[in-house]
């Protein structure tokens, strides 16, 4: 690319030379800039013309073997017997003696000057009869007998038939062999090559890339790469193949071919280029120059020169890398030791200058080396200020580092405590392994106070046999008035886990009375006694007090490792009093929040907390995917013993959606034992018997509701605004025709503290309807709708109103039934949740046969595609509209509604159940719409 004018003046020069006009040319040009490609033209051109071509390269490796290059012309082609046994008597390759400079064989030890001669006059007889054209690549490592040949027969090649092409590479300023200053006060032709223009870039690029590929990143080719044509390929190397492996898409490429072109430039340089990448590599951009002076051993004028060079080929601009990942190909170029070493030098040189601490960590990490006086010292600073700009991988960095050269047990108490902080907002899986150290520090005295709550927070997140035992003896610990808000953390961290009046073994301090709501304002507080009041309450009330200080206490704190448990009990107090919108927007706020901080596990949380608002909402599909994100962000081990929380979010939603495969999925994964212990194991039970009862599991579904009761009842936290189990107790009873107990159960929930909040008794009324005579139900699902408006579940409401709807039409009030109908397809389509809506189970009724999901028991016997006209004809649509969505013409669709209205017994479409546009085609309210 871009070499047409150098081939045209190529060609014509070969023509001089064939004409007996023999010329001389010096082709330079940066490494890797396409010397060798444009040889390769001009042998190809050579031959075509008929001309001979004989070719060598430079070597460094055999720089000392003298007339090496001249052996190499004379056997690059194959000559007559008697010229090749001419050659070898004159052609003798010699090394250089041990410690013999090249200029003490130049001057000393060069061939004989008749010896020269031979060679020289017999080349010039072979282009008698034939032109030749004699190329050497890399001048700069031929050897000196062999310049002394080329050089004579420069001076003698004008009344020749030859054309000597010779490259070498572009030196900056000074640098130029003494060989190469000869060459050059005889006449002779010179050829600069340069690197590719932007334009170049592109034209290569449609070689390898689409049209549209190849316009879309020619620039920024030409940028990561200066041109260099070895880069330029190698970076679209590296797009292809990405390319290829997205099926034709473009993807971002792991720049394999690229970091191979880097390093093969790389030994291509001389040893002080590669001293100066080497440093550049390891400090990283911008680097001073003096900084990389002392690095690499150089001189300030010697780095100026190099980086000249570097520039040239296309490697750096200005003082650094050009390409983001330059930096990290030559590191893996280099030997460990050297790396390591490299690393720590420059970790002294910066210490030196007075760089920050984890500027000078960062290298004592990547030299892996601690043994330093000073090492200790400057990573535990650099991981303090690496916390403080959220970059917690550098900070876990030091301190598994500084772990390992830990003097003592106090110092590496200190090192632990930092390690499980910072990893903990990682995975706390990952942060468990240092809990054991940590509780032996609390238990020796080590730790005490809110660095101790902070170790049995984590051991009671990770399910720790031993929490129990250590939340009894932190709490001995805080008996000041000082340790209050202390021992307050203590106890809202156990509360949030295990809920209030969850009994601890050996300690009061769990199930010791919470005071009412009313006095918190005047009592005033730390954070952590309110957030234990306000939580405390929620189950019990939704009085808007609560509320307005669960809200105060969320703008009042940001998300840290001492707020977590304030906010996550404020965000459940708004969730079970039924301010789900107020809950969302909060949860999207912290959400944002922790992923500016980087922290997963608080982003986990949150997610998961969003979710559980989502499926209280009646978003099914959205409480589904969030959960799934949650368990993404963090896995299971992570979660501990709260993975009750995501677990049960995603079984409950998967069920509501009718995804009885994905819930069996959920439902498979092993928890940890822990898990039911906490407020999260009802819930996680309640979820499983949801899908039991979905799944026609009715036996399995009472196992989980009746040990979700037990769970409840011992732990004196039994409010049906937590955890509804007799809502689905009873709802299990009516489908084995139990009747009379499903409403006991009902009853008895309804006096429960929480039985009444607008989402619990919405849901009890429903099913409670569902057990009752045909006449009495009407009323009960009247109150359900007027409950469940309130709740803030529109996908429950929804529900009611169907189940209204059904029985409306049940009773011959067709009107009736077709506006709940309605009302609620809209109330579902709010919560896009149309395809989910699932009818009541019904309990037959005196002279009642039972009812086949609550519809009418002659609707199964309409054919596919009857049902779907009949379904949209329900909805209101007319019958071209019902012909265009299902692609049937207007008369099959009159054929299809006489037979439908022959088989349900109806006059016309305005008397068609209501209940078809809900229950009798999954999907086709959506399809509708």
């Amino acid at each position: 690319m871009e070499r047409d004018e150098e081939l045209h003046a190529l060609g014509g020069l070969l023509g001089d030379a064939t004409r007996g006009h023999g010329r001389a040319v010096l082709i330079s040009g940066a490494i890797a800039s396409g010397k060798t490609a444009l040889l390769e033209a001009l042998s190809h051109h050579a031959l075509d013309s008929g001309a001979l071509h004989l070719a060598a390269t430079g070597a460094k490796a055999e720089r000392e073997l003298q007339l090496g290059v001249v052996d190499q012309l004379f056997r690059s082609v194959p000559l007559p017997a008697d010229q090749a046994a001419h050659i070898a008597e004159i052609v003798t390759v010699d090394a250089l003696l041990p410690g013999e400079s090249e200029l003490e064989s130049r001057t000393l030890r060069q061939p004989e000057a008749h010896r020269i001669h031979q060679i020289c006059a017999l080349l010039q007889d072979m282009s008698e009869k034939r032109p030749i054209v004699l190329t050497v690549d890399d001048t700069h490592f031929m050897d000196g007998s062999s310049w002394q040949v080329l050089l004579y027969l420069q001076r003698r090649i004008r009344s020749s038939r030859i054309l000597m092409v010779l490259t070498t590479r572009q030196q900056q300023r000074h640098g130029h062999s003494p060989f190469h200053s000869e060459f050059a006060r005889y006449p002779h032709e010179r050829i600069r090559l340069r690197l590719l223009s932007e334009r170049g870039v592109a034209a290569l690029a449609d070689h390898f890339l689409p049209p549209s590929g190849a316009r879309q990143f020619a620039s920024s080719l030409y940028v990561l790469s200066g041109g260099n044509p070895l880069l330029v390929k190698a970076l679209l190397e590296d797009s292809s193949a990405g390319a290829a492996a997205e099926g034709g898409q473009q993807s971002a490429p792991d720049n394999a071919a690229f970091g191979h072109a880097l390093v093969e430039c790389l030994h291509r340089f001389e040893a002080p280029q590669r001293a100066v990448v080497h440093a550049l590599a390891v400090l990283g951009d911008p680097a001073s120059e003096s900084l990389v002076s002392r690095l690499s051993g150089l001189t300030p004028a010697a780095v100026s020169q190099a980086m000249s060079n570097l520039n040239a080929v296309g490697i750096v601009a200005g003082d650094g890398f050009r390409h983001p990942l330059a930096a990290n190909a030559i590191l893996e170029s280099l030997d460990a030791t050297k790396r390591a070493g490299l690393h720590l030098r420059a970790a002294e040189l910066l210490r030196e200058d007075g760089a920050p601490a984890w500027e000078v960590a960062s290298h004592l990490v990547q030299a892996d080396r601690v043994d330093v006086d000073w090492a200790m010292d400057t990573l535990l600073d650099a991981a303090g200020q690496a916390l403080s700009t959220d970059r917690q991988g550098l900070a876990m960095r030091c301190l598994t580092l500084a772990l390992k050269g830990c003097p003592d047990d106090e110092s590496r108490t200190a090192v632990h405590k930092a390690l499980n902080q910072i990893e903990w907002r990682a995975n706390p899986a990952v942060a468990a392994r240092h809990l054991p150290q940590l509780y032996q520090a609390m238990r020796e005295g080590r730790l005490a106070g809110r660095d101790a709550v902070g170790v049995v927070r984590h051991m009671f997140w990770a399910g720790s046999p031993q929490a129990r035992t250590a939340f009894q003896e932190a709490s001995a610990q805080l008996g000041s008035p000082v340790d209050a808000p202390v021992l307050a953390q203590l106890r809202l961290t156990h509360q949030w886990l295990y809920g209030v009046g969850h009994p601890v073994p050996g300690s009061s301090v769990a199930d010791r009375d919470v005071p009412p709501i009313h006095e918190l304002r005047t009592a005033g507080g730390s954070l952590w006694s309110r957030a234990e009041v306000v939580l405390a309450a929620s189950v019990r009330t939704v009085e808007d007090r609560v509320v307005d200080e669960a809200e105060r206490l969320l703008r009042s704190c940001r998300v840290g490792e001492d707020t977590l448990e304030v906010i996550a009990a404020s965000v459940a107090t708004l969730t079970t009093a039924g301010r789900l919108d107020r809950a969302a927007g909060w949860c999207d706020s912290l959400i944002q929040e922790t992923q500016r901080c980087h922290a997963r596990t608080w982003q986990a949380l949150f997610t998961a907390l969003s979710a559980d608002i989502a499926l209280r909402q009646g978003n099914v599909s959205a409480a589904a995917a969030r959960a799934g994100h949650a368990l993404r962000l963090l896995r299971v081990p992570g979660w501990g013993v709260v993975v009750g929380l995501p677990l049960s979010v995603l079984l409950a939603a998967r069920t509501a959606m009718g995804d009885l495969e994905g819930a069996a999925e959920t439902a498979q994964i092993n928890v940890p034992a822990g898990m039911y212990a906490t407020v999260f194991g009802p819930r996680y039970l309640l979820a499983r018997a949801r899908y039991g009862l979905a799944a026609d599991r009715v036996l399995a579904a009472v196992s989980d509701l009746e040990q979700c009761g037990e769970m409840l009842r011992e732990r004196n936290q039994d409010f049906p605004s937590l955890a509804p189990w007799r809502t689905e107790l009873a709802r299990a009873n009516l489908a084995m025709g139990w009747e009379q107990t499903a409403r006991q159960l009902l009853t008895e929930q309804g006096e429960l503290p929480g039985g009444q909040c607008p989402h619990t008794r919405g849901g009890a009324l429903r099913v409670l309807a569902s057990a009752s005579p045909l006449k009495q139900r009407p009323a009960l699902l009247r109150e359900a709708v007027d409950a469940l408006q309130n709740s803030g579940d529109r996908l429950e409401l929804a529900q009611a109103l169907s189940d209204l709807s059904q029985v409306h039409h049940t009773l011959g009030e067709f009107r009736r039934a077709r506006i709940m109908a309605r009302r609620a397809t809209q109330e579902a389509k709010a919560s896009d949740a149309e395809e989910y809506l699932r009818p009541a189970q019904s309990a037959p009724v005196d002279g009642e046969p039972a009812e086949s999901g609550g519809g009418c028991s002659a609707t199964p016997t309409l054919s596919d595609a009857e049902r779907r006209v009949a379904t949209l004809a329900a909805l209101g649509h007319t019958n071209r509209e019902i012909g265009r969505q299902l692609y049937i013409t207007v008369s099959t669709v009159e054929q299809h509604l006489t037979r439908v209205y022959r088989k349900l017994n109806v006059s016309g479409r305005s008397d068609l159940p209501a209940g078809l546009s809900l229950q009798q085609v999954p999907g086709a309210a959506a399809r509708a719409r």
